[in-house]
């Protein structure tokens, strides 16, 4: 079987939540799961474009429903037998093949058919004695107007979204090393972007040089490019505004990011265009102590929020106890962007597991001097971590 689920994690969490199977509906956890893409109805992003169903016995096979499109090479793809499919708005046909077995006269849907979908899974629940029982479903994905329909199906729907959440959260090495990949690529272009970086560059340039170094370091290790690079590089002003042409005591943050097969890294520094004021060197001093403190204490067994606790007692014994950042780092992953449960947050319970990948940050914003941020990507060992591309964490002072 093709994808990263756990079924034996998986069984456990749904033992835990009393739940007979999961049903995936989100497109990133179906592609997780399977190792298989959803389809291309999965883009309108709603809820029955695909469908597969996870029985809480790890020994009975996965069921797949896709659409008519994808459904021969979703099973290829995926090793799944049994992939069920529903007409979506794309025609096609073969020349080898009578369309006798075809409707007649019969348009197909604008998009995709929402109710034929769930009959279909409907017939896999029936087909496997699941109706009437508990299922899982992700209503973190699920649209408010999709939900009314899945509530007519005989069964009793559970939020399942934080069983997922958990299950993507521990990395299988294969999607470690896509995360390794595009945090190194990301690194290289931020090393070169650094040395590059000149009175009056606009942050728009800086991430032209930034992209360009990503693309030569991956034809150097005769690696394909980043399917994409997302950056958020701001020159002084606000520190999250792109800012105007860079000037003397300038700080430039640079947050940036390579996606390599949907897995996207994250990782940030900060930089002085030229000596910075004493006020920003204070607040970077203490988000710098910050960052120690909690990253001493990202270790497996570690609740997140006693990281959190850590690094914002550091801010607050600085001096700055006004200071109430959200989160201080998250997952990375195959997320529709660069970040994931778990998040490091004053009230997240989970602990910290080995195999999960991690960016922890100690950011602030701040108008008048410019973006701060401190930004890692980890990997959570059995007894540790190891940094993804390790950089040095100092304010970095460009001298022009």
């Amino acid at each position: 079987m093709a994808g990263y689920l756990n079924r034996c994690r998986a069984s456990t969490l749904m033992e835990e939540q009393g739940l007979s199977a999961l049903v995936l509906s989100q497109p990133e956890t179906i592609t997780y799961a399977t190792g298989a893409f959803a389809g291309v109805a999965s883009f309108w992003r709603r809820a029955g474009a695909a469908f597969v169903v996870v029985p809480a016995d790890a020994s009975r096979p996965m069921v797949a429903i896709v659409g008519d499109l994808q459904a021969k090479k979703f099973s290829i793809q995926s090793g799944i037998s049994d992939v069920r499919s529903h007409r979506i708005w794309v025609e096609t046909g073969s020349i080898s093949q009578p369309d006798f077995d075809k409707p007649k006269r019969s348009p197909r849907p604008a998009q995709f058919d929402l109710k034929r979908s769930l009959a279909l899974l409907r017939d896999v629940l029936a087909e496997q004695g699941l109706l009437k029982s508990k299922i899982g479903l992700e209503l973190g994905f699920v649209p408010a107007a999709d939900y009314l329909t899945f509530t007519k199906l005989d069964v009793q729907w559970q939020d399942c979204t934080r069983i997922v959440e958990r299950l993507r959260s521990i990395k299988h090495r294969d999607e470690i090393v896509k995360l390794t990949i595009a945090a190194e690529l990301a690194e290289a272009g931020r090393k070169q972007l650094i040395n590059s970086i000149t009175l009056g560059q606009t942050s728009e340039q800086m991430v032209e040089v930034w992209r360009n170094a990503v693309l030569v370091a991956a034809a150097l290790r005769k690696l394909n490019p980043p399917s994409s690079t997302w950056a958020y590089i701001s020159v002084g002003g606000d520190g999250f505004a792109a800012g105007g042409k860079a000037q003397r005591g300038d700080l430039i943050k640079i947050d940036v990011g390579c996606v390599i097969d949907g897995y996207s890294s994250d990782g940030a520094r900060t930089v002085s265009l030229g000596k910075p004021n004493s006020e920003a060197v204070k607040v970077y001093d203490a988000l710098h102590r910050a960052f120690d403190a909690g990253f001493a204490l990202l270790k497996p067994g570690t609740a997140l929020k006693d990281v959190y606790a850590g690094t914002a007692t550091s801010m607050w014994n600085s001096g700055f106890e006004t200071y109430g950042r959200g989160h201080f780092g998250h997952g990375v992953g195959a997320s529709i962007w660069s970040e994931e449960w778990p998040f490091i947050a004053a009230l997240e319970t989970a602990a910290i597991e080995p195999n999960m990948v991690l960016a922890f940050e100690t950011p602030w914003y701040i108008e008048g001097l410019g973006g701060f941020i401190i930004e890692d990507q980890m990997v959570i060992t059995e007894t540790g971590l190891d940094i993804v591309a390790p950089a040095p964490r100092n304010l970095r002072v460009i001298d022009v």
